[in-house]
């Protein structure tokens, strides 16, 4: 079997010599050695020189390229890195994040292996802190879950598995390369076309995931946009799909699950709270037309008390994507304040929580959205359930 393992980056020269040490190793320990590549965003840190001078085993080759794809942004080096998989006629691409502290060799048996047993994507399982992935918990996992009925616990985890058919599958359209896909979009977007498409998923145990969280209230608006633009985009796509789900089936799970308390994250509550109220009063107007007026008062209603249920959190995604669909709402950016909103009650009410416990209100997320669907595609306006 043929393994390639590709490594987007931009300015990680602090920890991505790790990261290629690692993989080196997963790849000369379980499939004899195999192909390492880099593609950098034009690093100004050594990020290229890092993982050049980095000691590999004998049997793996170390390539590091700067992407030529005119978009800045993460998508556009897993396009090339996609490219050169396929120019290369590997059976399985190994993505895997430049900053990761806790990758070991085994990750990448674990995100290849699959496909030898018929699978044809794989995605990571990890243990997160409660407040990491804020965006996953609070939007990709719930609505990937609602919609496409697959409980799939981290579809935009960065680091993943893919098989050669898919290869083509990605690379068809180049239109869709000149969206957010080409940026943070690039996650949602090889999940969502794996599932929509009809090929085989599973899920890696990866154990704690270990690597340089952001907090949402400074760092994650532009990525909010950019998955919250793609996802709504791909249900425009396969909405002939998700509309016929009733129910969210489990999704196998490759390797044996470990345990462990993973590094704690940090979040500003003071700066969410300052965030909810400025970018609000911003964007008031947009949200008053793409929100239903119900959703819309709850919404003003949880501003005063910080709280938002998920009930009406799933109703501002499910109208936010009608107004999507319909051209009025143009990017997620209006949605900012909401997501702030959302994060800020999460992190308040689990402040006493562990990351196991926090865990069961992330599941119980996913199962709402599911039962209140059916409003959903009342309003996209067709009929499936």
């Amino acid at each position: 079997m043929k393994v390639m393992v590709g490594i987007p980056s931009y300015n990680n020269a602090d920890t991505i010599g790790y990261v290629v040490q690692k993989a080196a190793e997963g790849l000369v320990k379980h499939f004899g050695g195999g192909l390492i590549v880099n593609a950098d965003g034009g690093s100004s840190d050594g990020t290229r020189e890092a993982v050049l001078g980095t000691e590999v085993p004998e049997g793996v080759e170390v390539r590091s390229f700067v992407y030529k794809w005119p978009i800045p942004g993460k998508g556009s080096a897993v396009k090339e890195l996609i490219e050169t998989a396929k120019e290369e006629h590997v059976d399985a691409l190994v993505l895997v994040d430049s900053d990761l502290r806790s990758i070991t060799p085994e990750w990448i048996l674990k995100l290849a292996d699959p496909m030898r047993h018929g699978y044809e994507f794989v995605t990571p399982y990890y243990i997160r802190h409660k407040y990491d992935g804020t965006i996953t918990n609070n939007i990709a996992y719930p609505m990937t879950a609602a919609l496409y009925g697959r409980d799939i616990r981290q579809p935009i985890g960065g680091d993943f598995g893919i098989g050669s058919r898919l290869f083509e599958v990605y690379l068809r359209d180049e239109e869709l390369w000149k969206t957010d896909v080409a940026k943070f979009g690039v996650d949602i977007f090889l999940t969502t076309t794996a599932i929509g498409e009809g090929f085989n998923v599973c899920q890696a145990a990866l154990g704690v995931k270990v690597h340089n969280p952001k907090d949402p209230a400074t760092s994650l608006a532009p990525m909010f946009n950019q998955v919250i633009g793609t996802l709504f985009m791909l249900m425009v796509r396969y909405d002939s799909r998700w509309i016929k789900v009733s129910n969210i089936e489990d999704v196998p799970v490759f390797g044996e699950g470990t345990t462990g308390e993973p590094e704690p994250v940090e979040v500003s509550t003071e700066n969410l709270k300052e965030g909810i109220l400025t970018f609000f009063t911003e964007n008031e107007w947009i949200l008053k037309k793409i929100l239903h007026p119900d959703t819309f008062s709850k919404v003003k209603d949880g501003i005063k008390t910080y709280q938002l249920d998920d009930v009406t959190w799933s109703h501002v995604l499910y109208d936010a994507a009608v107004a999507y669909k319909e051209g009025i709402l143009k990017e997620a950016k209006p949605l900012v304040p909401i997501y702030f909103l959302k994060t800020l009650d999460f992190v308040m009410s689990t402040r006493d929580m562990s990351t196991e416990e926090a865990e069961e209100l992330v599941r119980k997320r996913a199962r709402v959205f599911l039962e209140e669907k059916p409003y959903l595609i009342e309003r996209w306006g067709r009929k499936g359930l």
